[in-house]
């Protein structure tokens, strides 16, 4: 069985998947900066949904030539390079028709992508994002690692690890540490008590936090860092909803990205750590590293609740 590429180190080829709107700006800085950093090929996909010219294709045909709608490929192409600049001159286009999140799942395995670098569809009130259907798409579907981008391009300093014990959270523990080594990790784990009146017991919440951390002592321990990332890494318990807990901690920090595991096993998000991975890829005010378990992978990971 073939280990998930993460394991090994940085993604080799990264794909950016652009519509070229403002809002794919940032993935673009993002992709060229991390292409640059890990030396990485970059290749820039566009995907051109499917359309007809009002005239009908045989009437285009019969159009004199300064009538004819530009060719589709030649205009976006040449938005691309003009959008690149001099920083990308060396990375790949590819303009290909189709239904978008198909045809980007498609181009990556074509190109062995190891890393999908996208935007979102636009910023709502109260600090959610609107994902768009072809990133909630690929976010179900995809077992390449999906970079969602949000915020402006500025090295990752601290980066935060969404933890729930189960197995896709070690995958995105180890996706962390293979892709950013030398940046400080820090792992955070959420929970709600299912039973509210038991707050205000103190030596149940003491039992509880007792439970959660001997849980978080034996994740760590089973982890694949290294040494001293173990000895450096920071851990977080927290009380609340973990959605929640991770927007204001990356707010209140200045994090930048957050890594959260979504099991593979299944079309849509896993009901217990994927409603929360989906919470989590609508309000974290940062980049989001959606890592998905691998389908040859037998484990399914615990059952207990985040």
């Amino acid at each position: 069985m073939n280990k998930p590429s993460w394991t090994h180190g940085p993604p080799k080829t990264i794909l950016l998947a652009t519509d070229l709107s403002s809002r794919c700006d940032r993935a673009m800085d993002r992709a060229a900066h991390l292409a640059k950093m890990w030396g990485a090929r970059l290749v820039v996909l566009n995907v051109l949904e499917p359309d007809y010219d009002l005239a009908g294709p045989a009437r285009t045909a019969d159009l004199p030539s300064w009538r004819r709608p530009p060719e589709r490929e030649a205009v976006v192409a040449a938005q691309v390079r003009r959008d690149l600049g001099e920083d990308l001159q060396g990375a790949e286009i590819r303009i290909v028709e189709g239904v978008a999140a198909a045809t980007i799942e498609a181009v990556a395995r074509d190109i062995d992508a190891e890393l999908i670098v996208t935007g979102i569809a636009r910023d709502e009130t109260f600090g959610r994002y609107f994902l768009g259907s072809t990133v909630e798409r690929l976010a179900r579907q995809t077992p390449v690692p999906l970079l969602i981008v949000k915020s402006r391009l500025r090295p990752y300093g601290e980066v935060l690890v969404a933890t729930d014990f189960s197995s896709p959270s070690q995958h995105a523990l180890t996706a962390a540490a293979r892709f950013f080594p030398r940046a400080p990790l820090t792992l955070l784990h959420a929970w709600e008590i299912p039973f509210k009146g038991f707050l205000d017991r103190p030596d149940f919440q003491r039992e509880w936090t007792a439970m959660e951390k001997e849980g978080c002592d034996a994740f760590v321990a089973q982890s694949r860092l290294s040494q001293a990332q173990r000895r450096d890494l920071q851990v977080l318990l927290e009380h609340g909803a973990p959605d929640m807990i991770v927007r204001t901690y990356m707010g209140d920090k200045g994090v930048d990205l957050v890594v959260v595991g979504t099991h593979g096993r299944s079309g849509v998000f896993d009901v217990r750590l994927g409603g929360t991975a989906k919470r989590i890829l609508q309000s974290a005010p940062g980049d989001v590293l959606l890592i998905r378990e691998p389908l040859s992978s037998g484990a399914s990971g615990p059952t207990r609740q985040p």
